[in-house]
């Protein structure tokens, strides 16, 4: 059997340049100064000539702990792993992380399920005429929802601007509610009697409702109708929608939903807008 003695083992383990590891790991050779520093993945130092040498086994350590930082863990949590921490420190530590970029993970979603509604509602813009109103299925959503405090006054966006900033705080504080897209409602009752007052302040989404802060709506069978700056007064907009479901015989489940996808003014003080509004039939 061959042995070796020290330095001679150390000479064949720790064999890979520092430059030969840095490739082999796709990182810098600051980085794995700054590692070395820190006393988290230490090379051997050859006592002839000063040279830093690394082993093919401390590929894998590199990677824990690059997976580690990018878990959010500081120099100083990983050092502690690495140096003191037992198996169930290192699990609790593990889980923790694991917790913490799910959450991350769930808002990052929420933020894409936003512009995806977003722009599936923009998308079909163009597919039918403004102010006309028509029948679709609509997918899957769930429904934020903010009651407006005095209705009898909430005729305008002004009226409501209180309002909207205690919907817009919910949504910043909650985890499952979503800002965009927003509107307002129209009780169904008010529509008819052509009272066209905003009743709640909305939010939909196409995550699944959890029945706490958001809940699904209460059909996909719809009718629709966009309305936009060039279109005719939105009020004579409201009474084709209420004139479309009575002629078709259809019977209303829910609200008047009033979607605001863009609504700017320029410089010039244009008023530039686009709404998507609907109600829920059977």
């Amino acid at each position: 059997m061959t042995t070796f003695n020290n330095f001679e083992n150390k000479e064949m383990e720790y064999s890979l340049t520092v430059s030969q590891f840095a490739k082999l790991c796709g990182t810098t050779r600051d980085t794995l100064r700054y590692y070395y520093e820190q006393n988290i993945i230490v090379p051997w130092v050859d006592p002839d000539n000063g040279y830093h040498y690394y082993s093919a086994s401390q590929i894998s350590s590199f990677y824990f702990i690059s997976t580690m930082r990018q878990a959010g863990c500081s120099i100083k949590e990983i050092s502690d792993i690495i140096h003191n921490s037992t198996k169930d420190g290192i699990v609790k530590l593990v889980n923790s992380k694991i917790l913490s970029m799910q959450q991350e993970l769930y808002l990052i979603n929420k933020k894409i399920s936003s512009l995806h509604l977003g722009m599936w509602v923009l998308g079909k813009f163009e597919a039918h005429k403004p102010g006309v109103p028509f029948m679709d299925s609509l997918p899957a959503m769930s429904v934020a929802e903010t009651k407006i405090a005095d209705k009898n006054s909430s005729f305008h966006t002004a009226d409501i601007a209180s309002d909207i900033s205690v919907h817009l705080a919910k949504a910043a504080e909650s985890d499952t509610l979503s800002a965009f897209p927003s509107g307002v409602t129209i009780t169904y009752e008010d529509l008819i009697n052509k009272k066209y007052v905003y009743d709640k302040i909305i939010s939909l989404s196409f995550l699944p409702a959890d029945n706490v802060g958001t809940f699904p709506l209460p059909g996909t069978k719809a009718v629709l109708c966009y309305h936009d700056h060039n279109a005719p007064d939105i009020e004579k907009t409201y009474r084709k929608i209420v004139s479309y479901i009575k002629r078709n015989k259809l019977t209303a489940c829910s609200d008047l939903f009033s979607i605001s996808l863009i609504n700017l003014y320029d410089q010039e003080k244009n008023h530039t807008y686009y709404k998507y509004l609907f109600i829920c039939v059977k």
